[in-house]
């Protein structure tokens, strides 16, 4: 019995490390590199990096020529965690971006585009902090099994900069490229989670319920969004659990994101919202009893952009946690 308690323990662990790695675009809310929809035991710290690359122009599900214009995002996040009680955890996420403009994509209102080659830009400091708490109102626990189910409720604080310019300083940077969104959002959302011996299930599910903030002089607000994911996970070594050995897993899910469109002093632009769904390969080892480490790419495999806009073509995440 004890050796299923510390089993299920530690495949609950790789559930909060490789699950929802994918929640929220980087340039609109956090990414959750500690997946704060699932559950278990303690408290630790985790730091991750993430990059993400914007190279490609998309019209609904078709992928068009882009005509030079590019964007990417640094993504550097400290997560601390802390569990209050059995069930109660909070959650804290710090994030310091860097942001990237090379070549500002420009669509007319007749449907051509354009790329101001001359326009570029870069912006780094700390992004939007975000403080979320995670309620687990279902578990059980059987010698073979492990199931829980828990909900999410956070808020993401405007305490970055909106303020950032263009490399000549000619103009305030688009509102996708400023370190923060100058809103309050709100975040609520659910997760389930199974484990069998050495296969694992997660599924997530997050909104994001969004309020007018600042990007320059413009009064914006992103749309409300939704994401989601689902993983599976085996352990690949060792073989047979052993509750003192270290352990490596592999892991591949699909997750996406939908989004409303976003509106401008009041207006609803056109030229964004959508939706993307990734595939996210990972591998994750767990060096007893403190450190945990993982790397995960996702891959766009679908595309449906309202208007003409800019697409993901990847994002690499790595991150290291301590659990105290």
């Amino acid at each position: 019995m004890k050796n299923a308690m510390s089993m299920a323990f530690y495949l609950i662990v790789s559930f909060i490390l490789l699950s929802g790695l994918s929640f929220a675009c980087d340039f609109c809310i956090l990414s959750q590199g500690i997946s704060p929809l699932d559950t278990f035991k303690g408290s630790g710290i985790r730091v991750s990096e993430r990059y993400t690359l914007l190279n490609s122009v998309y019209k609904g599900t078709e992928e068009i020529t882009n005509p030079g214009a590019k964007e990417e995002y640094w993504t550097t996040e400290i997560t601390g965690f802390y569990g209050i009680t059995e069930d109660l955890m909070l959650l804290g996420v710090v994030p310091y971006k860097k942001t990237k403009l090379d070549g500002h994509l420009h669509v007319h209102s007749d449907g051509d585009i354009e790329v101001h080659r001359d326009m570029k830009g870069e912006e780094s400091g700390i992004g939007d902090v975000a403080v979320l708490g995670r309620y687990t109102f279902f578990k059980t626990h059987t010698i073979d099994a492990t199931t829980t189910v828990a909900g999410l409720l956070g808020i993401k604080f405007p305490t970055g900069k909106t303020d950032g310019k263009t490399a000549d300083g000619a103009e305030y940077l688009d509102s996708h490229l400023q370190l923060g969104t100058g809103s309050t959002d709100f975040l609520i959302g659910f997760s389930l989670n199974h484990a069998v011996q050495k296969v694992s299930l997660s599924a997530n599910v997050l909104g994001i319920i969004t309020t007018e903030g600042d990007a320059g002089t413009t009064k914006h607000r992103y749309g409300n969004a939704l994401n989601y994911d689902i993983t599976v996970r085996y352990r690949i070594h060792p073989y047979e659990f052993a509750p003192a050995a270290s352990q490596l897993f592999l892991a591949l899910g699909i997750n996406g994101e939908t989004r409303e469109r976003e509106k401008e002093n009041g207006i609803e632009v056109a030229n964004s919202g959508g939706s993307t769904v990734y595939a996210s390969p990972a591998i994750q080892l767990v060096l007893l009893p403190h450190w945990i480490a993982e790397i995960q790419y996702q891959h766009p495999i679908y595309h449906n952009l309202y208007g003409i806009q800019m697409g993901e073509d990847y994002r690499f995440t790595g991150g290291v946690t301590y659990l105290f």
